[in-house]
Formats: structure tokens, sequence, C-alpha cells
């Protein structure tokens, strides 16, 4: 009983540690990137369809956000490797990730980030889930089916979002449970739920 008890003290005290060095300079750095990112694409879900010269604006924007915030994530990523939690914190390491996500004309810096990024979910220092949409969002950017589903498309009709190519279709619920994902049918369901009437 001792025993388990010193093991959870130093345990606990090894997390206390890791927390101690988050590196708040980096971290506020990370979180504003994330809120000038997610600013203008949540601008595009409020433009209408009708309203074409907005969207193509925002659009715009987003992209040259997505640009400029390359710019910053790179050399980051060059002099720290994976800004994980022990680095800059649960939030500011999500927020990294995202923007990796969003730098799409960059498969080959995104590639080399998801390679570290394994290594720290391993440890348990990053988002086995994060890590899922990232590995499917450089296998479709380079031309490869996904594993889990994470991208998504419209079906010919409209009505519908449907995975982008997948490898092993009927063994997707499995592999997105091993990562902390719902099925793909609720998935889809949120997908429509969230994004579908906005389209229309």
């Amino acid at each position: 009983m001792k025993l388990r008890a010193i093991l959870i003290f130093v345990f606990l005290l090894k997390c206390s540690l890791n927390w101690g060095q988050v590196d708040s300079n980096l971290s506020s750095l990370l979180d504003s990137l994330k809120n000038e990112d997610q600013k203008w694409r949540h601008l595009i879900h409020q433009v209408t369809s009708k309203e074409t010269d907005s969207i193509s604006i925002v659009s715009k924007r987003c992209r040259e956000i997505d640009s400029l915030n390359f710019l910053v994530i790179k050399p980051l990523f060059d002099k720290y490797g994976y800004l994980g939690y022990n680095k800059v914190g649960l939030q500011s390491s999500h927020n990294f990730w995202l923007l990796v996500q969003h730098a799409d004309k960059h498969p080959d810096f995104q590639d080399s980030v998801l390679v570290r990024m394994k290594i720290e979910a391993d440890k348990g220092n990053s988002s086995i889930t994060d890590y899922a949409y990232l590995l499917d969002r450089v296998l479709i950017n380079t031309g490869q089916k996904q594993v889990y589903g994470t991208q998504m498309t419209l079906n010919s009709s409209k009505t519908s979002y449907e995975c982008k190519p997948v490898i092993g279709p009927e063994k997707l619920n499995e592999r997105r449970r091993q990562v902390g994902l719902s099925t793909i049918e609720v998935y889809i369901q949120i997908m429509n739920d969230n994004y579908l009437e906005k389209k229309r």
C-alpha cells in the first residue's frame, strides 16, 4: 500500500513538473493564431450562398491567414518539434495541431509534424484523436486513401456528407473507436447537422 502511494506521489510530482514547464509565451502565440484562423472560418459558415462576393472575400482571407500562420508555425516546429501538452498545455497544443491541419499547401510539412506527433501521442503528450485527423488529412492531401474517415465531402446530390476515399471501409468504425472517434454514421449526422443547412 505504501509503495502504491509513493508511486502515485511520484507520478503526480512528475506531472506537476511537466505542466510547470509550459511556455506561456508560446501558448499565447498559438492561441492568438488559432483565434484568427477560426474567426474567418466561422464567417464562411455565416455567409449565405447568395452572398457570393462575401464568400469570395472571406475565403480569400482564410487562405491568406493559413499562409501567414504557416510562416509562424513552421519555424516553431523546426525549433521545438511537436508542441505537446508539456510545452504549451492542453488547449494550446490542440491549437497548434489545428493550425497544422490548415497548412494544406504544405503536405510535406504536415507529414513531418505527423511523424513527431505520433511519438508524442504514444507518450500521452498529445491527442491520439487529433493525430487521426492529421493522418487522414496528410493521406488525402497526397492522393491516398484515409484511415479513419475524418475527411468529408458532399455527396453528388449535395444532400449529405460522405467520406472521401477510405481503406477497408468494413472495419472503419473499429479503427475509429480505437482513437476515440464516434461511429462514421454519427459523424456524418453531426456534419450534416452543423454544416449542411448552411450550404443550402
